[in-house]
């Protein structure tokens, strides 16, 4: 396996010698080579919980829209994206994946959406092992899930009509932004539509001075496009789509038939709520511990 993948590097390495600049991804302006990583850099504290691999990962970074991604597994088939890197290993480097990650996405979600359940018709894309939409359905909550490489159940009337997509710590691991998108808006309504995607954003991480040794570069976790707020709201632009983030930078909402100013509310809406919930369930369980 690690033979085969040195020599992938090793032909990667070559094309980039031959054709140093290509266009990016997402607004086909004109990328560089902007860092190296070994393949084995992971989230998890650390980051080499494996060692090192001695395989070297180049990032292009646009100069348009400051995109940086990495074109190394683009030519991966679904086989070869599980034996490198989602592979029973992936648990070791992304340890919230099963459980934790699945239970939190459903509490942002409910809270973004709160007052909104009868008019939801939501899909979890890229929604890994579905335990995301399993809870919002356990919670009334009319919601799907697709995921190309996990679990995808669909319900046959809501095909077509979700006006509510969630992609949560999806697109950093998509080698395609642009097709992962239109994919998502061919499953949605044509009408009314609000996707809420979750990434963290580069803006203030990295720089020239900096260069990758942010925690979210991570091959081995499949990280494989790391975005600016330019390059998403580009992103959403290429769609007709408007673009809002919240102050994290880690949730951004897409829309289609909703103002800007509408759904700049609805985050700061949902953050808020957020803030109340966590400030209860302390007081509550220091009323307790009392």
């Amino acid at each position: 396996m690690s033979d085969a993948l040195f020599s992938h590097a090793v032909e990667k390495l070559r094309e980039m010698r031959v054709s140093p600049t290509a266009p990016c991804k997402i607004c086909d302006g004109e990328s560089s080579p902007f860092d190296i990583v070994d393949f084995n850099k992971s989230c998890v504290q650390g980051q080499y919980a494996f060692g090192l691999k001695a395989i070297p990962v180049i990032y292009r970074m646009c100069k348009q829209c400051q995109f940086i991604f990495t074109d190394f597994g683009d030519a991966f088939c679904g086989n070869e994206w599980a034996t490198h890197v989602y592979n029973d290993d992936y648990i070791k480097v992304d340890p919230e994946y099963l459980h934790a990650r699945p239970c939190r996405n459903a509490r942002e979600i409910i809270t973004l959406l709160a007052g909104r359940q009868e008019t939801t018709v939501g899909l979890d894309y890229g929604g890994g092992n579905g335990t995301t939409a399993d809870l919002l359905r356990a919670n009334g909550w009319a919601f799907d899930c697709h995921d190309p490489y996990g679990r995808t159940e669909l319900s046959p009337e809501r095909l077509g009509h979700y006006n509510f997509c969630s992609a949560m710590e999806v697109f950093e691991h998509t080698p395609d932004p642009v097709a992962s998108l239109d994919t998502m808006l061919k499953m949605a309504t044509p009408g009314k539509l609000l996707i809420l995607i979750g990434t963290g954003t580069h803006d203030g991480y990295v720089s020239k001075e900096t260069r990758l040794s942010w925690w979210y570069a991570a091959p081995r976790n499949g990280h494989v496009s790391l975005y600016s707020r330019k390059s998403l709201r580009m992103l959403a632009e290429r769609f007709g789509l408007t673009y809002s983030c919240g102050r994290g930078g880690t949730s951004h909402l897409l829309a289609r038939g909703v103002s800007e100013s509408n759904t700049r509310a609805l985050l700061l809406r949902g953050k808020l709520l957020r803030r109340v919930r966590s400030a209860l369930r302390m007081w509550t369980g220091d009323l307790a511990e009392g």
